[in-house]
């Protein structure tokens, strides 16, 4: 703020007379720091801020202490403007030196150092670090640029990263625009990949300058990431609905409603029919009321025995008989071979309580699994439903290996891949469903140093990327490059459909049928014959 009390100043020392002097003249706002405390300046200020430092001599490290709290104030923004103000005559190279490289071991690159001579010289001093240290020394001209934009071009410079993932792209195109170099400072078997908590933490001990492995942010606090390069769905993968047993096709034709309908007309029909014929003076049985064996003859399509003489109400029933006969066995019959030639499937998973009543278990690999159960506390019921592989090279040759006994976690840009691959195929193996998303719309970034200087590069570029669609071209031509790299091949790996006759198992529920109806009839003979003894035996005793 423009200050507007000047007796507040009756008190402060000579070395604050230039802060004083900004304040009464600048027409911006002006914040004064003490060097004994830090402030978060990004949370609540905009990063397009002027930094101007007072240092005191040649002795670098009596302004240390102010530099290390410049630092500190500056964090997630050192590529901010600073000018520092030296007191000293005239230019020292060496203090220079040591100060410029200081600012490029804490990325503070936009930066410039005037000292005492100014007002005679005009001459200020910068660096750049790209492609190694330079000392710059320039004449200052109003209609020059004070602070070039030195991310523009780095001039061939290497800088260290840790690499892994499908986004050799998104490195390489960077490479071309900014004009440098990425190498890998960590050995990496070309088998093997590193988890990503692993790739973190070689940024965060600065063994590297940058991740080229998007992952989430912990606790989605972003300013340890680039922009977002992605939007991640994390869901379940799980295998198509398999075919049913081709032993449940005899029962999976009717279903229980039709077949009720079907027995009530028969016991009907079986009745009517019964009751004419005891009118007509022919012997009935009690039985037959519920069930006549004409009746159910002629529904199965059978031959049976018709009266002679029969009249004309008689041979009505019986013709509804051969009518009903003949839908009944049209209808199971074209169900029937319609099963054979089209199998159905299975009932979908439709909620996590149909997984979990199933005997399929959800692959997942542990860091990912107890992060899961971290901020999904709701899904603890769950925890029966997976399972959980601590190796996470093994659950990557786990996921690959198209098992459908099981399903897997994965993540939706690594599905663009598995479905393209499944287009060749016979048929799908997996599928998909939104509703067995855990975690929807995730933010992917690269895992950076808060106070890189590749941030701003990297957002420009990914912006510019994906506004143009070359992400999702990248990201829907996956397949197709893992094949001309040799990763994956253009082979239907679902199982083939071979001819295979009729099994005893195919026939499991026939076998059912037929073993009651043997122990319900031998049941009845039994009792038959019991009956028939006791007969005798009381007609002996009347004797």
């Amino acid at each position: 703020m423009k200050h507007q009390n000047n007796s507040e100043w009756r008190d402060l020392n000579d070395g604050q007379d230039f802060v004083k002097s900004l304040i009464d003249h600048l027409q911006t706002p002006v914040i004064q720091l003490d060097e004994r405390v830090t402030y978060f300046l990004y949370d609540k200020n905009s990063n397009i801020i002027l930094t101007v430092a007072h240092l005191l001599g040649t002795d670098f490290e009596m302004n240390k202490r102010l530099l290390d709290s410049l630092v500190k104030n500056l964090r997630v923004m050192t590529v901010s403007r600073v000018v520092f103000m030296v007191q000293l005559e005239r230019v020292n190279e060496i203090f220079l030196y040591e100060l410029f490289t200081y600012c490029w071991e804490n990325r503070l690159l936009n930066v410039l150092a005037i000292f005492e001579d100014y007002e005679i010289t005009n001459t200020f001093y910068s660096y750049s670090p790209f492609p190694s240290y330079q000392l710059e020394q320039r004449l200052f001209d109003p209609n020059s640029i004070i602070f070039p934009d030195r991310l523009r071009d780095l001039k061939g410079f290497k800088g260290d990263i840790v690499y892994k993932g499908t986004l050799g792209h998104f490195m390489e195109v960077f490479e071309q625009k900014y004009n440098c170099t990425f190498t890998q400072p960590i050995p990496l078997k070309p088998d093997a990949l590193l988890p990503s908590a692993e790739l973190v933490a070689a940024v965060r001990n600065n063994t590297v300058d940058i991740s080229l492995a998007i992952t989430f942010p912990e606790g989605y606090d972003m300013l340890q990431y680039t922009y977002p390069y992605e939007q991640l769905n994390w869901c379940v993968m799980l295998p198509v609905e398999a075919d049913i047993p081709r032993a449940e096709y005899y029962i999976n034709v009717f279903d229980l409603g039709s077949f009720l309908l079907t027995l009530a007309a028969i016991f009907v029909i079986s009745m009517t029919l019964s009751g004419v014929l005891k009118n007509h003076g022919y012997s009935v049985q009690l039985y037959e009321f519920i069930l006549h064996d004409n009746c159910l003859r002629g529904v199965l399509g059978q031959s049976f025995y018709q009266v002679r003489r029969a009249s004309l109400l008689i041979r009505a029933i019986y013709m509804h008989i051969c009518v009903l006969g003949f839908l009944v066995t049209a209808w199971y019959n074209s169900y029937f071979s319609a099963f054979v030639t089209s199998i159905p499937k299975e009932a979908p998973f439709r909620t996590y309580d149909d997984i979990l009543a199933s005997k399929i278990k959800v692959l997942a690999w542990q860091e990912e699994y107890n992060e899961l159960i971290a901020r999904a506390k709701d899904l603890k019921k769950y925890e029966r439903m997976f399972l959980v592989e601590p190796n996470f090279n093994k659950f990557l040759r786990m996921r690959d290996s198209w098992d459908t006994s099981q399903g897997y976690m994965m993540p939706t840009i690594k599905w663009v891949v598995v479905n393209a691959q499944q287009n060749i195929f016979s048929r799908p193996l997996f599928r998909m469903h939104n509703d067995f998303c855990f975690f929807n719309n995730i933010p992917l970034g690269f895992p950076v140093n808060e106070n890189a200087i590749y941030k701003q590069p990297i957002a420009r570029l990914i912006l510019q990327l994906t506004d143009a669609g070359i992400v999702s071209y990248w990201t829907r031509n996956g397949f197709a490059e893992m094949v001309e790299s040799g990763e994956l091949k253009f082979s239907d790996l679902s199982p083939r459909r071979d001819f295979q006759p009729m099994q005893l198992q195919d026939l499991q529920y026939v076998w059912y049928g037929y073993a009651f109806m043997v122990v319900f009839s031998s049941i009845v003979l039994l009792l038959e014959i019991f009956r028939n003894r006791l007969k005798l035996r009381r007609q002996r005793k009347s004797i």
